[in-house]
């Protein structure tokens, strides 16, 4: 029980529960708040419509989530007891070079014209 992420590639005729992710975190709590405000900033729907949704990445959303993963400043989630909030610096810390390797792979994906996808549930 508790928070899992995605991310993963898909073709348009493709559902997202079919789609095999290529990323895979587990109670990252500062990269689902940093995914949880850009979905608001981009849909204007509740943070929580993201739980079993599916939010399409930028180019501009990668790179803006690269700086934040190097420069280790992540934003601080307020989520509860199933997003790990309580080890939320130690989790950023210890997915760090899984971030960036996400970042890279995001890009060279978009760059390569596929539609990269973050989805969660919890």
């Amino acid at each position: 029980m508790g928070l899992d992420q995605c991310a993963y590639t898909r073709p348009d005729d493709q559902e997202p529960s079919e789609a095999p992710a290529k990323f895979i975190w587990r109670k990252h709590a500062k990269l689902q708040e940093f995914m949880e405000q850009l979905y608001v900033e981009r849909t204007g729907h509740p943070a929580d419509e993201l739980n079993c949704g599916e939010l399409e990445l930028l180019t501009e959303d990668i790179e803006w989530l690269k700086q934040l993963v190097e420069k280790g400043e992540l934003p601080t989630s307020a989520g509860g007891f199933f997003y790990g909030h309580q080890f939320q610096d130690e989790s950023a810390a210890e997915y760090c070079d899984q971030d960036l390797e996400f970042c890279a792979w995001a890009l060279g994906t978009i760059k390569a014209g596929d539609r990269v996808y973050f989805s969660c549930w919890w």
